[in-house]
């Protein structure tokens, strides 16, 4: 990849260090939802697998926003000739589609797990009082 040199060094560092961080916190909800699905069962699964869809297009959007501000937009470049606007526009545009899926796979699995809850399957325990 050819990194243009009209963006600062703290840029490339602060888009790299976090998301590799994204990158590795994502992988390990990815691990623990495959340790709770394996577990659950019923209403359970089915709101975790609503969850874990959300989950998916939620980080799909946030991974593309980058894409406005940095390559392949470079929105944020000093330098006018590295700018693309329409990779902007696209990684934008990306971006809000996968917000609104995930936040709606989010809600239909909290909906799923309040159903769950209401049903007696994997209620909480009550504490001894």
């Amino acid at each position: 990849m050819d990194f243009p040199t009209s963006h600062p060094l703290w840029m490339w560092l602060y888009f790299g260090a976090f998301g590799t961080a994204d990158l590795i916190l994502f992988a390990l909800v990815m691990w623990s939802w495959t340790r709770f699905n394996a577990l659950a069962d019923g209403r359970q699964r089915s709101a975790a697998r609503w969850n874990v869809i959300g989950y998916l297009c939620l980080f799909a959007s946030g991974w593309f926003a980058c894409g406005i501000g940095g390559p392949l937009g470079n929105m944020l470049s000093a330098n006018p000739t590295v700018t693309y606007l329409d990779a902007a526009i696209t990684a934008s545009t990306l971006s809000m589609f996968f917000t609104i899926p995930g936040w709606v796979c989010l809600l239909v699995g909290q909906r799923k797990m309040i159903e769950a809850l209401a049903a007696g399957q994997g209620s909480p325990e009550t504490p001894a009082g």
